[in-house]
């Protein structure tokens, strides 16, 4: 059974926090071998998990708290659609 893209964001944040195994985390991954979306989601979830790990262990220290993390950069494309967004709003 093929889980639907809100299942698979819970379960994505469910996987960061090692909660999740099993059939639930077979479903997980087959989800996001077909839905594009969802593995653009889990990456960004999995991004700002990493941060905010790198900050919680670097917190009080003078170093730059994103100093290690990957150099990923949005496309031209994605910050024309941020853009826009916010200024509908």
């Amino acid at each position: 059974m093929m889980i639907n893209c809100k299942e698979s964001a819970i379960r994505s944040s469910e996987l960061l926090d090692r909660r999740i195994k099993g059939m639930r985390k077979i479903e997980l991954w087959y989800h996001l071998l077909m839905c594009k979306l969802c593995r653009m989601y889990n990456k960004q979830i999995s991004m700002l998990g990493k941060l905010s790990q790198t900050i919680g262990q670097r917190s009080g220290s003078t170093d730059d708290p994103l100093a290690g993390l990957p150099d990923e950069k949005l496309s031209e494309d994605a910050k024309t659609r941020i853009k826009q967004r916010l200024t509908i709003q």
